[in-house]
This record gives structure tokens, C-alpha cells and sequence, in this order.
């Protein structure tokens, strides 16, 4: 399962706590999180957890052992860490936009959306439930809805590059190709090392026939990251288009041998047979 990065609050606690004994789980927690290892992140967490069930802030060590969890793709305990969070305080936002990650991942679509939309009730201007409920109505098709929240969510944060990625790539499914290649030009003026936009770009090129300027931002977007199977499999995407299946082939194969998923390009590979 893909990680997901989240901020987590473990940092807020030091001005709360009280005891060597809790100060130095924060800190193993911490050390942990950073290094990327869940699995003994969650124990610690378990262990500030016991040291105190009565603890006032106890729902936010909750939500970070539903962190943990997830990121181990513990969904069912996440799900349950989350609700006791929630449980114990429910005003709580990144508790909500938390478990809404998880329903999403269990493709539970409506929950994640009545969890982001409590989410806004407790704080309005929350940038993680704007873009996450945009990205919920786009994959769904509903592009209506996807362009108020990532609208909504640049007018709060002009800087959100995610939303402007998205609503780019919008206009694209909705055949804007001159606006959605504006907005591409600008952002990587902005974002020169984002490997996603050069290959979006690369896509609308694509459906424009510019095939030239399409594999100059393959090439760059794997550049950047080599192991961007994404863009691996819009190479292929380009030479299908193009008629030469033999490098498509070539490029479908090779993003399926480093983990893409076979069924996502399961059209593209019946010329691979």
C-alpha cells in the first residue's frame, strides 16, 4: 500500500506531559517515524498509551498509532485506533481526514466523505479534507464537485500544488487542452522537479500528437525519478499510440516487472500477447 504522509503531533505533546518515563517514548516514537519504521512506532505508542489511560491528550496518541498502523496496512486496526480517537474527543480534525484515508482504502467512499466533511465543520480552511474529498470526486468522475473543493482549496492556499496538478489534469479530461497546457507550462516554471507534472504534460501531449515533446517529458520525468512506473507506462502509452507496438510492449512489460499494477493496462497489453 502506498504510504501516506501525515503530520503528526507527537511534538505538541512535550508541553503536556509529565514523566522522563513518557518524554523518552515521544522521542523513540519520533526517532522511529522518521526512519520509517511503523512496526516499532506502533509499539511505542501502545506502550504511551498504557503508561496512562487517563491521560487528557490520550485521543491524539490514538490517531497516531491509527497512523502507524495504516502504514503498515493494518486498515481494520487503524480503523478501530481512529474510532477510539474519535471517541474520546470529536472535535478532533486529523482524526477524521485520518479515517478517511482508511475508508478509501477499503473503498468505502461515502464514510470517507462524511468523515472529510466533518473535518471542515471543525476547521474550515483544513487543506488535507479539501484536497482529499477533490480527489474522491475525481476518481469517481464527478468533476463537478472535484473542481469546487480544488478551487476552494487554492483560494485558501494558492501554493497547493496538488490542486492545481488536479485541476489541470481536469481540464485535460474535459478536452481544455490549450488551458490545461497552461497551467502544466506554469507549474513546472514553478516546480521544475516535479517528475508527476512533466509527465501529465507528456500525457496531453499525447492527445495533442505531439509526440516529440511528449517523450522530451517522459525522458525528464524519469530522470528525475527512474523508478516512476507511472511514466514508464505512459512511454508505453506513446508508442501504442503511435502504432509501434513493439516498443510499447517493451515499456508495459517493464512497468509491470517493477510493480505496476498488470490489470491497469490490461487493455494496452492484449497487443503484447
Amino acid at each position: 500500500m502506498k504510504k501516506t504522509i501525515i503530520t503528526l503531533l507527537f511534538g505538541l505533546l512535550f508541553t503536556f506531559v509529565n514523566g522522563q518515563m513518557r518524554e523518552q517514548l515521544i522521542k523513540q516514537a519520533n526517532t522511529y517515524k522518521d526512519i520509517g519504521d511503523y512496526k516499532n512506532a506502533e509499539e511505542v505508542v501502545k506502550q504511551l498509551i498504557n503508561l496512562d489511560s487517563k491521560y487528557p491528550d490520550n485521543y491524539i496518541y490514538w490517531t497516531n498509532l491509527g497512523f502507524f498502523q495504516m502504514n503498515q496496512g493494518k486498515l481494520k486496526k487503524a480503523l478501530k485506533s481512529y474510532n477510539k480517537s474519535i471517541k474520546l474527543n470529536d472535535s478532533y480534525s486529523m482524526a477524521f481526514t485520518n479515517r478517511a484515508k482508511v475508508y478509501v482504502e477499503l473503498q468505502e467512499n461515502k464514510k470517507a466523505i462524511e468523515d472529510l466533511e466533518k473535518a471542515l465543520e471543525i476547521k474550515p480552511d483544513n487543506e488535507t479534507a479539501l484536497l482529499d474529498l477533490g480527489m474522491i470526486y475525481a476518481k469517481k468522475g464527478d468533476l463537478k464537485n472535484a473542481k469546487i473543493y480544488f478551487a476552494q482549496l487554492l483560494s485558501k492556499y494558492p501554493d497547493n500544488l496538488g490542486a492545481a496538478a488536479n485541476l489541470a489534469t481536469i481540464k485535460t479530461m474535459e478536452g481544455d487542452y490549450a488551458g490545461a497546457l497552461k497551467d502544466y507550462n506554469t507549474l513546472i516554471n514553478r516546480h521544475s522537479q516535479e517528475a508527476k507534472l512533466y509527465n501529465n504534460r507528456a500525457d496531453l501531449y499525447i492527445k495533442l500528437k505531439e509526440y516529440d515533446k511528449a517523450i522530451l517529458d517522459i525522458d525528464k520525468a524519469l530522470e528525475i525519478n527512474p523508478d516512476y512506473l507511472v511514466a514508464i507506462t505512459t512511454k508505453g502509452e506513446l508508442y501504442y499510440d503511435k502504432g509501434d507496438y513493439e516498443n510499447a510492449c517493451k515499456y508495459f512489460k517493464l512497468a509491470i516487472k517493477k510493480g505496476y499494477p498488470k490489470e491497469r493496462i490490461a487493455t494496452y497489453l492484449k497487443k503484447c500477447d
